[in-house]
């Protein structure tokens, strides 16, 4: 699957080369055009835009360096052939087309300068007709030293009437694996660039997340001192509530035990003092029980002051036994 894929989208890539990198041309390119006669003239041409201008053979070795020299021939030393051959990429007819021309040819793929073009065939696609152009190298080979001799060294041979066809002059191997090596990267290079432009943005935001989480790892032990200090003031504030809710439950319990000893004399002596629900219970031993009444009565903070159970005395003691119930005021 992942190799179908990748030889369309290189299929695809070479239908967007110019032609001149790709090898095999269909137009006709721009360049310096040496032109040889069958009585053995040669003329030079200098072609811009389809154009072409006479120029001195002289003037092409200075030329040549900046603009590609094509040699054409011609339509006597051009031989046409079609043959059919089954679908196949274009690197695969290319190896199958070199291993059949000996068979279908009086010549081998060496001795030959030629090019192939495909058809398909509308009956059946899994078969092509493939048009054959071949110049044997013998027959320009005399024109080939003589333009050497002379410092132009033509790499393109334009042969045939319009449709014009460009074969390569040069062994074509090594050319064309650097022109499939280009295409091949140039294809790579674009689904790589696709699988960046897919999977760029996932990883900038994976890579925000990840920062993220290390800042908020660098933060986590101020955080835990932060929550455990407003743990700390929730318990105080709780604390201060339970507090409150006990000293109006019960009372202040150091004002009172204050306001006890404030009011009762010296001469009195507490042996039990309670506290429960604002209800105030105290017994002991005084010199005079009833007074105690009459000073508890008269602070504000304690009312409906009596005696809890009768006063009474022990043996011949001058002290009198008393139990005492009061209400705090809130």
């Amino acid at each position: 699957m992942l190799a179908d894929v990748c030889s369309w989208w290189v299929a695809r890539m070479r239908e967007l080369l110019p032609a001149s990198l790709i090898g095999g041309q269909d137009g006709v390119p721009d360049g310096v055009v040496i032109e040889t006669g069958q009585d053995g003239d040669v003329r030079a041409f200098v072609r811009r835009g389809g154009q072409e201008q006479t120029v001195p053979l002289g003037a092409v070795p200075r030329s040549a360096g900046r603009k590609p020299v094509l040699l054409r021939t011609g339509r006597s030393a051009v031989l046409e052939k079609t043959h059919v051959m089954p679908a196949a990429s274009r690197a695969d007819m290319e190896r199958m087309l070199r291993l059949e021309l000996p068979r279908i040819t009086p010549f081998d793929s060496d001795a030959i300068y030629w090019r192939w073009d495909a058809t398909p065939r509308p009956n059946d696609r899994a078969r092509s007709d493939i048009r054959l152009t071949i110049v044997p190298k013998i027959t320009l080979a005399d024109a080939l030293n003589g333009l050497e001799r002379i410092g132009i060294r033509p790499k393109l041979l334009e042969v045939g009437d319009p449709p014009v066809r460009i074969l390569p002059l040069q062994d074509d191997g090594a050319a064309t694996a650097r022109r499939d090596a280009i295409v091949r990267l140039l294809a790579y290079t674009s689904v790589v660039l696709g699988v960046v432009a897919v999977v760029l943005p996932f990883a900038v935001q994976a890579w925000d997340l990840h920062r993220t989480d290390a800042a908020m790892d660098a933060l986590r032990p101020q955080v835990s001192r932060v929550e455990a200090m407003r743990r700390a003031v929730d318990a105080s504030a709780a604390g201060h509530d339970i507090m409150a809710r006990e000293l109006a439950r019960n009372g202040d319990v150091p004002a009172i035990l204050a306001a006890v000893t404030r009011v009762l004399p010296d001469s009195t002596y507490l042996t039990d003092l309670s506290l429960r629900q604002r209800q105030l219970t105290i017994a002991g031993r005084s010199a005079s029980a009833p007074n105690l009444i009459t000073l508890l009565a008269a602070d504000p903070m304690f009312r409906d002051v009596a005696f809890a159970a009768p006063v009474t005395r022990i043996g011949g003691s001058p002290l009198d036994v008393f139990s005492i119930r009061a209400e705090i005021a809130p």
